[in-house]
């Protein structure tokens, strides 16, 4: 494959879009109780001792909540559009843009169809995206982020067990029907899910993430395919009720790159494939062609649940508008071992530090390496299955090494992560350029250091810093003063 690199960034098919992205729950928003929201599942898992690595929890977090007026006002501060068209010798600026998502445990606290509506969280929500307009920022709201609601009486992690029941189909249409609804005349572009592999793998399959179920692969596959299903009803909902509001829907799918370890083994090349297979093509197969993959039919057998006639007609007459992809880095692949059980179609693993094993450069966080070609080639590889659909880029970014312990100024240099940036966005532009792929929106994760999940603050993904020992203040690194993060792409050369 061609290795071509352009310089610093400054590339000719970029039309000036910045976008950055603003996570609006528990990793910035805090207010985990304020104004009639309820407990999800994350804020059951972060406030119980030991859960977190740095003892932090979502309760206040960036205090986004409470501050994002100033959070605003720093976004127009910095006069990001300005420095990427000056970075990138771009012309013709459009518009800022970014990505939040709404706490389903705002809306409606108690989670199920038919109960009441917190307006005073939907105006929360109303008052930050009209001020986001305002500023010349123009909103991708994403409907669910990982909280689902947790421990009132019949709310639905406790009622049912959360996505391994059917029942979150009907319960998530309610609220999203609701976020159409009140929100739907100020937000025209969407995103259902964020990170299917995220919310089934580490959070039914095993106990990474909340709500730690720890049931085994079978658990996996039936939470996705109900996010499939809640999802497509969904679609379906907006397309026959709220048409008239001419907005775009999808859904946030995440996955590595696979590399095999030898790529002159066939048998490496073959599991690298299946790899790309099992991390997109197990929900973007349904979405496009209304079944899962062959290979996963035929190895995962009873595990992998089977559409009805009915829904597999649903979810290809509700195809997604736009193909929005979260992407970090990728890692080697090889074949499994001889003897290993069916199910197992491909092997990659972790060395004896818990890292895992990838040709880039190592982050912070034992899963995050810089490997910027990967962004290129997986987007040549959903190009081709799925027939050249528009991408969306809707998470990149990367952990900065050392930013969880240096001081204040020395923090704020990022050179690592500029580096990142600038590698990836090559690579972005030469899937558009030379390889012809539809390039829509790019995102980068994140605006701001926040609540990382299990890992607290101790990774940090923000071109912002925050002080937690000072209010937390914010404070701009390297890459927002000196490097424009995001674009949107355009004809090459205007």
């Amino acid at each position: 494959m061609e290795r071509q690199r352009y310089a610093g960034g400054r590339i000719a098919c970029f039309v000036a879009f910045m976008l950055v992205t603003v996570s609006a729950l528990s990793p910035v928003e805090g207010g985990w109780d304020a104004d009639g929201k309820s407990p999800s599942i994350w804020d059951t898992l972060a406030q119980s001792p030991g859960k977190i690595a740095d003892n932090t929890t979502g309760d206040v977090a960036c205090d986004m909540y409470n501050r994002w007026a100033e959070d605003i006002a720093l976004m127009k501060q910095l006069g990001l559009s300005h420095m990427l068209i000056k970075q990138l010798g771009v012309k013709n600026y459009r518009q800022a843009a970014d990505v939040l998502s709404v706490a389903w445990t705002r809306i409606i606290p108690a989670g199920v169809a038919g109960s009441a509506v917190n307006m005073a969280g939907v105006n929360w929500y109303r008052n930050l995206i009209k001020a986001l307009l305002a500023a010349g920022i123009r909103p991708a709201v994403t409907m669910y982020h990982w909280d689902l609601p947790q421990d009132l009486p019949q709310v639905l992690q406790d009622e049912y067990g959360g996505f391994l029941s059917p029942k979150i189909q009907e319960d998530f249409l309610y609220y999203a029907d609701t976020l159409f609804k009140h929100l739907g005349d100020i937000v025209d572009q969407w995103m259902t899910f964020n990170e299917v592999i995220s919310i089934c793998e580490l959070g039914y399959q095993v106990d990474v993430f909340a709500p730690q179920a720890n049931k085994g692969l079978g658990a996996k596959y039936t939470c996705g395919h109900n996010v499939l299903l809640a999802h497509a009803k969904t679609m379906q909902l907006y397309r026959t009720k709220y048409g008239a509001q001419k907005g775009r829907v999808s859904i946030a799918l995440d996955g590595k790159w696979g590399y095999p370890k030898d790529p002159n083994n066939p048998a490496d090349v073959a599991a690298a494939e299946n790899f790309m297979v099992f991390q997109y093509a197990w929900m973007a197969d349904p979405l496009y062609f209304g079944d899962y993959p062959a290979v996963m039919k035929e190895t995962q057998g009873a595990l992998l649940p089977k559409f009805t006639a009915e829904e597999s007609k649903l979810l290809r007459a509700t195809t997604i508008d736009f193909f929005s992809v979260n992407f970090y880095c990728g890692y080697y692949v090889w074949a499994p071992a001889p003897g290993s059980p069916k199910e197992l179609t491909y092997d990659v693993g972790a060395n004896t530090g818990g890292q895992f094993i990838s040709p880039g450069i190592p982050s912070n966080a034992p899963w995050l390496f810089k490997t910027p070609d990967g962004l290129r080639l997986t987007l040549q590889w959903l190009a081709k299955r799925y027939n050249g659909p528009e991408f969306w880029i809707t998470e990149n970014g990367v952990s900065g090494p050392d930013e969880d312990w240096k001081p204040l100024p020395a923090v704020l240099d990022d050179v690592y992560r500029q580096d990142y940036y600038k590698t990836y966005l090559d690579n972005l532009c030469l899937a558009k350029s030379v390889d012809g792929v539809n390039v829509g929106n790019y995102y980068a994760w994140s605006w701001m250091d926040n609540f990382e999940w299990r890992d607290g603050f101790k990774k940090r993904f923000g071109i912002i810093y925050i002080d937690l020992k000072n209010n937390l203040a914010r404070h701009p690194k390297g890459t927002a003063n000196g490097f424009g993060l995001s674009v949107k792409f355009g004809p090459q050369g205007k």
